[in-house]
């Protein structure tokens, strides 16, 4: 019988006896209770099934599943410290900072870990929500930029623009405001809606060296 084993068996008749003699009945059994759990997980390996006090515990498969998601939340943590740690590196330094692509790759691996602890892909949208208005509402606001200069004649159309709120604009409504607008679209302008429309649908920017931080 190991070591651990014998104290604990010590423990479990010596500490519900002290208690028993201090008239606590109730740490009695809670004392009981604790070193009796203490003494099954530390004989697991032996038995896979335990019965008792009118109750069946399949304890191996609760404890496997207890060790997998153990390590999913190790994973998790690893990826959600990288971010910081990267920030940590760059911060206080003169024109230093992570670019977007490298902080899109963040969200990524958050997602997938994410989804390997069972959150469900609303879930995960909801989590990476801010991260990819941004991103979005960063690419409108270009294709603004340039429909402006493609259209110094029709500039009242963009009157206040820079203040606009386009957080719930996307590709078909940036498209209806051209149309209805009847704006002029340049290569550059082309290029941003594509941009757009390559973001929406892989979450990942078609072209990177336009981006910073």
């Amino acid at each position: 019988m190991s070591r651990l084993n014998t104290t604990l068996i010590i423990a479990l008749v010596v500490i519900p006896t002290i208690f028993g003699a201090l008239k606590m009945p109730a740490e009695m059994g809670w004392a009981i209770a604790s070193i009796g759990l203490a003494l099954i997980f530390a004989n697991l390996e032996k038995f896979s099934r335990f019965k008792g006090a009118g109750f069946e515990a399949e304890l191996r498969t609760a404890v496997d599943k207890t060790y997998a998601a153990i390590g999913q939340l190790k994973e998790l943590s690893l990826v959600l410290s990288a971010p910081i740690v990267d920030e940590l590196a760059v911060s206080g330094r003169m024109l230093q900072y992570l670019r977007l692509k490298y902080k899109l790759e963040h969200v990524e691996k958050i997602s997938s870990a994410l989804r390997k602890l069972g959150a469900s892909e609303s879930e995960i949208q909801d989590v990476c929500a801010t991260m990819f208005q941004r991103v979005r509402s960063d690419h409108i606001r270009a294709a603004l930029i340039c429909l402006k200069k493609a259209n110094k004649d029709k500039s009242a159309v963009f009157d206040g623009c820079e203040d606009w709120d386009v957080r719930d604009w996307d590709k078909d409504k940036l498209e209806a405001f051209i149309h209805e607008g009847a704006l002029d679209k340049n290569e550059e302008v082309i290029e941003w809606i594509r941009d757009l429309d390559y973001f929406e649908q892989t979450k990942k920017l078609r072209r990177e060296d336009k981006w910073q931080s």
